[in-house]
């Protein structure tokens, strides 16, 4: 059955995704999102400032292709992972990234299943029904390259890994919350040290001067929703963030700021949902007893790293629907708790429906739109709230996931008389041994001296001489 199952969700992989969107690609002719990363490299090998604009514009104009690109305002490291794409044409590149984002989402898979521990099914069936993985394909972003890297630095719980997704998109550097609050320094730091490395690794691609734009006036732009001159409206209906919500209730001076009532109001609301995952974080990750091995095993770990990739997901002020592609995470995560039979057969009517309004696709979402008017806004914000109810979830089953063979929790009166037993057991196993020490003494007294001498008695008389005949 599960054969089946899973030759099924690959079809529908097949059948919509990667089929229609090799069409997309291969048919295109502007590329998409990829032709803001395909100049930016050229313009960065030709010794040019990345970030400008115009400078990838009039590239764009000189090929033929675009009248203009979207800016390009990712991390410097970010373009070294780029370099391969210098040498070809635009709609080359955009081909041959479409093919390393199939071979780089099989990579995501295939980690996954070794971090949960699962089998392929729960994988396979995350990656293949969560459509805005193929719409990110597709549009050509970086955003299972990204995946990949998170996945491989957290089912290690290694900073090096972590640390290049940070780098490639800002926001997994968020996941080291999680790491702070279960005191892991040493992967904090290495993520921190391979943020720096990398920034100083490409300064012959990226120049100082160029980086500190990025880091001074680019980057701190962000929480207002200005996006190095993104002409993208905040209030575009695929956009699913906290702070497009916010917008909506207090709209800003015009399509691409916030006003600072919805900004304030976005920032408390995510760095409070920060602050009180870090809290969960810190007690599920504290040691079960003193001295003892830290709480949860790496699916449960997972479900509560799930609950922090939701909301790294939907704070930015621009989340679109290729932004979604990160909740494989939390995806994954509950599928396997369910395959493995870690949370009963219920949870299946609180998962299904959740991960329906996440996964489906975009296009299907507005044609229901159209049949059902009174319902457009509720379902226009369908994929966030369903985002939201999949945070949720995860918090709550990364508490219930309890493998089967783990033990209750021990309470502070077990762990007491467990310690004490634990004593008295060292103090018999000690006096057992000095008993056994004394009774080797004594054989060899023995053996040295057969015969005892206090068992002599005292000593005879002596008596007559031998005879002689003599008078």
């Amino acid at each position: 059955m599960q054969r089946l199952l899973l030759a099924g969700v690959l079809v529908f992989y097949v059948a919509t995704g990667l089929v229609p969107g090799a069409r997309k690609v291969w048919s295109a002719k502007g590329a998409r999102d990829y032709a803001t990363y395909h100049y930016a490299v050229q313009e960065a090998v030709a010794g040019g400032d990345p970030y400008d604009t115009a400078a990838l514009g009039r590239r764009a104009q000189a090929e033929g292709t675009r009248r203009g690109v979207h800016p390009y305002f990712y991390p410097p490291p970010f373009l070294a992972t780029m370099l391969w794409a210098a040498p070809f044409s635009l709609a080359t590149g955009y081909r041959l990234f479409f093919v390393l984002n199939q071979l780089l989402l099989g990579a995501t898979v295939w980690a996954t299943r070794r971090w949960l521990g699962t089998g392929w099914l729960p994988v396979v069936a995350a990656a293949a029904t969560l459509t805005p993985v193929a719409d990110s394909n597709v549009m050509g972003q970086a955003n299972v390259m990204v995946l990949l890297f998170v996945v491989l630095g957290l089912s290690r719980r290694d900073g090096k890994p972590l640390g290049l997704a940070a780098m490639l998109k800002m926001s997994p550097a968020l996941y080291l919350a999680h790491w702070v609050a279960g005191r892991r320094w040493a992967s904090v730091a290495m993520a921190v040290g391979v943020a720096v490395v990398t920034s100083l690794a490409v300064l012959p691609l990226v120049g100082l001067d160029h980086q500190w734009r990025f880091y001074t006036e680019i980057l701190p732009g962000f929480g207002s929703g200005e996006y190095h001159g993104l002409r993208v409206p905040i209030t575009l209906p695929g956009n699913h963030s906290i702070p497009d919500l916010f917008n909506q209730l207090w709209p800003g001076p015009d399509a691409h700021h916030l006003a600072p009532a919805a900004r304030v109001g976005a920032q408390v609301v995510s760095l409070g949902l920060l602050g009180a995952l870090g809290l969960v974080s810190w007690r599920a990750q504290r040691p079960a007893a003193a001295g003892g091995p830290r709480g949860g095993d790496a699916l449960q770990d997972a479900l509560l790293l799930g609950a922090f990739t939701v909301l790294l997901t939907l704070t930015p002020v621009y989340t679109y629907e290729h932004h979604l592609t990160m909740l494989f995470v939390p995806g994954a995560a509950l599928f396997a708790a369910l395959a493995q039979g870690r949370l009963g057969p219920r949870w299946w009517l609180v998962v299904g429906p959740v991960w329906f309004f996440v996964a489906w696709k975009l296009l299907w979402l507005r044609n229901v739109q159209d049949w059902l008017p009174p319902a457009h806004w509720l379902l226009q914000e369908s994929k966030f709230f369903g985002a939201v109810a999949l945070g949720v979830a995860c918090v709550v089953a990364s508490r219930r996931a309890v493998p089967a063979t783990a033990a209750p929790p021990e309470t502070r009166e077990a762990q007491e008389a467990r310690m004490a037993a634990h004593l008295a057991r060292i103090q018999a196993e000690q006096q057992a041994r000095q008993a056994e020490k004394h009774r080797e003494k004594q054989a060899h007294q023995q053996s040295l001296f057969p015969v005892d001498i206090r068992a002599r008695g005292p000593a005879a008389a002596p008596g007559p001489g031998p005879a002689t005949g003599e008078e």
